[in-house]
């Protein structure tokens, strides 16, 4: 009886520790910053299906209105490069082209408070800014270009965060981001194509989070 009454115990204690924790990591706000990897949409006006793997960050923060809803704001930036040196033993020409994405997007975040693990999902809306860059150098000549054009953009997606204690947090997430980047108007008119046209882009997500303010904003859940 007694040992039986001590497991009971054990149980009862555990469970409390257990809801404790997890109302002590529901923070007020909480500021992220990590990696982006992205799968950039070439399409562009052309029809193309090609994509391109680009590279770089993400940050963001998120304040909550109450213990499952939040207003979040996210920036992040893609690079893709490549560069080309072709020789025919007397001649050299080099190149490089890139093309960089700036994304700013925010809008509501639902999260669920699990202890340490919480799930989250987010629909973000703002607009993409996208870069376009091309230089090349022959027989000590060198020539550059530049191009950005800024579009609309959203991101649809979430993710899962582990406390690794009250401020501290792990993140990872993915998005579906779409853009809509065209052509100017006078070159879709030349090319015979159309100057709208919508990129569908994603994008993977990992960093650290830290993680402000506990009580009020975020009450015990029930």
């Amino acid at each position: 009886m007694a040992k039986s009454t001590g497991i009971t115990m054990m149980l009862l204690i555990t469970a409390l520790a257990s809801t404790a924790w997890g109302q002590q990591l529901m923070p007020k706000s909480e500021i992220t910053a990590g990696y982006t990897y992205g799968s950039l949409d070439q399409n562009v006006g052309f029809g193309s299906a090609g994509r391109l793997n680009a590279n770089g960050w993400n940050t963001g923060a998120t304040t909550y209105i109450n213990r499952w809803l939040g207003i979040e704001g996210n920036i992040a930036g893609l690079t893709h490069s490549e560069s080309a040196l072709v020789s025919d033993g007397v001649n050299t020409v080099s190149g490089s082209a890139s093309e960089k994405h700036y994304t700013f997007v925010f809008g509501p975040r639902i999260a669920l408070d699990r202890g340490r693990i919480s799930p989250f999902v987010h629909g973000l809306f703002g607009f993409d800014r996208e870069t376009l860059s091309a230089s090349g150098s022959f027989a000590g000549v060198t020539a550059s270009s530049s191009s950005s054009d800024t579009a609309f953009a959203w991101a649809l997606g979430g993710g899962l965060q582990y406390a690794a204690s009250k401020h501290f947090a792990l993140v990872g997430g993915a998005d579906y981001l779409m853009t809509r980047h065209g052509l100017p108007s006078d070159l879709a008119a030349l090319l015979g194509t159309s100057g709208s046209a919508s990129q569908n882009n994603f994008r993977l997500n990992a960093g650290v989070v830290f993680r402000f303010g506990y009580g009020s904003g975020r009450g015990p859940k029930r």
